[in-house]
């Protein structure tokens, strides 16, 4: 097949083209390289801050927009595919469905009904946006972020897309959870995050000294994804736990330069507010190393395992109860061991992208015949 892949969030859509195209399918990849991650893609498209550059960036949008055109699957990684407003973007997702047999929706990262969710609905026991009914602290220095998805434009343009997109893929079970109450359910399917193993081999924890932590900070998220807060604590631990652990920073990284810090620790402290382990963390468990981050029985639930590696984080603990469990895992050596074998063995299980490529693959292709019968039927 023929596929236009639109945008890319933390490597998704690159580590998926790259199997697609062992497979034999001509791939095209249009994104910002993940900016300082500088991710793989065909055509760079990134938007430069200002006046200025939000013209040249809708000026070349315009130019490349005609050769977006007789693909058999057009996907979106989110409805923000282009860094441009709902109204912009919905003239040019018409005429991506106009001139193309397919288009498909990667459902991940914010969009106006995952937003609206978080806030308004009983559907999550925490989010970026709130846990329980208290805005995170996200929300109390930023309300415009919260904001700016429940508008009016928004909500009409993500609708528009939800009812017509041809089909839709959720990569995490909170995105599958959300989307299942907005969207034809014969549209969606969950296919779990795709995680390139065979680059990203297995090594045994190995412990000699202090336990190393490392915490990422993306520039402008460090908040949202609560990695402050935590380094906070990890920093605190650092101090009462003198030559037992040692913290590092990693900022804003090109994603092999991260990898190799990520390898060089023991535990790796990924963010606060999610249900399910993410890329990040998936890295971290494929390569033997133990991820701190979202590990909620709605994820195990969704992927029906057994085996719970994940040192889950979450904004329902109170700070004490967080420092004083990471104070147990760096204690407990026979229970670093474990998660780092059952980590691996998690990835494996769930997230190898030849495994989910095939459900893209099969998606497609039972949407497409769908939409042929019904054509021919007509």
């Amino acid at each position: 097949m023929k596929i236009l892949m639109l945008g890319d969030y933390s490597n998704l859509h690159a580590c998926l083209a790259k199997e697609l195209r062992k497979r034999g399918h001509d791939v095209t990849l249009v994104s910002d390289r993940g900016v300082y991650m500088q991710t793989d893609a065909d055509i760079e498209l990134r938007r430069k801050p200002g006046i200025l550059g939000s013209i040249r960036y809708l000026y070349k949008v315009m130019a490349i927009l005609p050769s977006w055109s007789g693909y058999d699957v057009v996907q979106l990684i989110n409805p923000q595919f282009l860094e441009l407003k709902p109204g912009k973007l919905r003239m040019i997702y018409d005429i991506l469905k106009k001139n193309n047999k397919s288009v498909f929706l990667t459902l991940c990262g914010d969009d106006h009904f995952f937003v609206k969710d978080c806030v308004d609905s009983d559907l999550f026991r925490f989010s970026e946006f709130r846990i329980g009914k208290e805005n995170t602290p996200m929300v109390k220095c930023d309300p415009a972020r919260e904001r700016g998805w429940l508008i009016k434009d928004h909500a009409d343009y993500t609708a528009h897309l939800y009812d017509t997109v041809d089909g839709a893929m959720a990569i995490l079970p909170e995105y599958d959870m959300s989307a299942r109450m907005h969207m034809d359910h014969d549209k969606l399917v969950f296919t779990n995050l795709p995680i390139e193993l065979d680059s990203l081999q297995y090594k045994p924890l190995t412990i000699d000294g202090p336990i190393r932590i490392l915490i990422g900070i993306r520039e402008k998220m460090e908040i949202q994804k609560g990695t402050m807060y935590l380094l906070e604590i990890c920093k605190e631990l650092e101090q009462e736990m003198q030559g037992k652990c040692e913290v590092r920073t990693a900022r804003n990284l090109s994603l092999s330069d991260y990898m190799g810090e990520l390898r060089d620790s023991h535990i790796v402290i990924d963010q606060l507010y999610s249900y399910s382990p993410a890329t990040n963390a998936l890295q971290t468990m494929a390569v033997g190393r133990i991820s701190a981050s979202g590990g909620q029985p709605e994820y195990y639930d969704y992927c029906d395992e057994s085996i719970h590696p994940v040192f889950c984080l979450s904004p329902l603990e109170d700070r004490t109860t967080i420092k004083e469990r990471l104070r147990a895992l760096i204690e407990d050596k026979e229970d670093l061991y474990r998660r780092s074998k059952e980590g691996r063995k998690l990835v494996e299980r769930h997230n190898d992208v030849r495994k989910i490529a095939g459900i893209f693959e099969s998606h497609w292709k039972k949407i497409i015949k769908q939409n042929t019968n019904q054509q021919s039927a007509g």
